[in-house]
């Protein structure tokens, strides 16, 4: 990206490679790759030959003798047919599975990937594993990331950042992909994107050189994924605009609230919920990815830090804060991938309205919520701290502690949090939203109508 269009908290961070392919790399440890595909034979039933159990008289003999000589002749004849039917049913079918393969194409499942106890040759198998699902992407001059997600029929879609498209938001010039291995670059519609939480999803049309795993679909893509501070993990993206590079770091704090400026012309700041890391994010590497040790995408590339007063300020990037980057967690850019692609309808997406904030009241963060009340966690527990109307008011008090949104245990991580409300839409038409909170130790469950299940 270019430096003069960087953001203090870098947003330029381009998508990590991996291996494009219609389903995603696997990583098992101490497994090794399975790649082989079984095909199912059809088996022929067995002809059975009757003796008569008659003996034919001397009327009859030349009759049964003249049967028997054609027989030969007649199975013969038949085996014939039968070898020429099925050498054209093997055909028929080779030809349709081809032209299935060519103009229905889904996704693959990604390759298992041999790990040791080493951690160096972990790193190296995840890279080789995922760097080709990582392309580059190009729009108004700026360069960035992407991950390569699935292959839709003819069409690839890829997950980048919204800033990365800035100037397809604002001027509506189409963005451009290189796929990894390639020369060319390709141009990309806009499938849509989100600019709060700087999420945009891409569709190429293109036979890419390599195979395109299916990530989206496969244990390696979802809300649920675990992990810890001390991880290692890798961010492989489009580094500096000098093609595909992959980097190792650590988590170094896994869920917290990073304030930035907002996007798109818009004055003002925003709070967004960010994982943090060791592991390189520079400029281009927006919308490039962020995997764990298994190859599970950890989060999408999106941030780095520039200060020019002191830590934590805002700045120009000529003084880039060391080994600090930001990438959107998995929890909350799982619903939102999942949504522009429900609504595919070119421009920004309709998410539940969230606030968050920092407090100097709490070490974790303030979220208000478009249910009528505000919560803010307190001592890691997610309280109720006001009331500002709307229809649960009747059944939540100041004070209470909201320990389940639809089927998420709330904890202190507030990313999760973040990404079970995204999960639901206003007056959508999936089961509507239930919350769980606790009282005094006496349970206070809670439907909210208006927003229902959206994934």
């Amino acid at each position: 990206m270019d430096e003069q269009n960087e953001k203090s908290i870098s947003s330029d961070n381009a998508p990590a490679p991996i291996v494009p392919s219609e389903e995603p790399a696997v990583i098992a440890e101490d497994k090794s790759v399975v790649g082989d595909v079984s095909h199912a034979l059809a088996n022929t039933e067995p002809v059975h030959e009757f003796e008569s159990e008659y003996s034919a008289d001397d009327s009859m003999r030349g009759g049964y003798a003249s049967v028997k000589g054609n027989r030969a002749s007649n199975n013969k004849f038949i085996w014939i047919v039968i070898a020429v039917m099925t050498v054209m049913c093997f055909a028929v079918g080779i030809c349709s599975s081809l032209l299935t393969a060519h103009f229905m194409r889904g996704g693959e499942k990604p390759p298992v990937i041999s790990t040791s106890g080493e951690l160096q040759q972990n790193i190296a198998a995840v890279v080789d594993a995922r760097k080709t699902s990582i392309s580059e992407v190009q729009c108004g001059g700026l360069s960035a990331s992407g991950i390569v997600m699935k292959r839709d029929g003819a069409d690839v879609i890829v997950l980048t950042n919204a800033h990365a498209i800035a100037a397809y938001v604002t001027d509506k010039q189409a963005p451009a992909v290189r796929f990894y291995g390639e020369d060319a670059y390709y141009q990309a519609s806009v499938i849509g994107y989100d600019g709060h939480y700087d999420v945009a999803v891409l569709s190429v049309t293109h036979d890419t050189k390599f195979t395109v795993y299916d990530l989206d679909g496969s244990e390696f893509f979802s809300s649920d994924l675990k992990y810890n501070e001390g991880d290692y993990v890798v961010s492989i993206g489009n580094a500096m605009g000098m093609g595909i590079a992959c980097y190792d770091g650590i988590i170094s704090k896994k869920s917290e609230l990073l304030e930035c400026k907002e996007l798109f012309g818009a004055e003002g700041k925003k709070t967004v919920p960010v994982v943090r890391t060791t592991a390189v994010i520079n400029a281009g590497m927006s919308g490039g990815g962020v995997f764990d040790m298994k190859g599970n995408l950890v989060g999408l590339g999106t941030y780095r830090l520039a200060n020019s007063a002191g830590v934590g300020e805002e700045g120009s990037a000529s003084t880039d804060v060391e080994d600090t980057g930001f990438a959107t967690p998995i929890s909350v850019l799982y619903p939102i991938y999942k949504r522009i692609l429900a609504d595919n309808n070119g421009g920004a997406v309709a998410l539940a309205s969230i606030s968050a904030r920092k407090t100097n009241t709490s070490a974790i963060g303030w979220l208000g919520l478009p249910f009528g009340f505000n919560c803010e966690y307190k001592q890691g527990l997610l309280t109720v701290a006001s009331l500002d109307g709307g229809s649960p008011l009747s059944s939540v008090e100041t004070g209470d502690v909201l320990t389940r949104i639809g089927n998420y245990e709330v904890t202190n991580d507030i990313c999760g949090a973040i990404g079970a409300l995204l999960s639901y839409k206003r007056r959508g038409d999936g089961a509507a939203l239930t919350l769980a909170l606790d009282r005094n130790g006496a349970a206070v469950p809670v439907t909210v109508n208006d927003y229902r299940y959206a994934l």
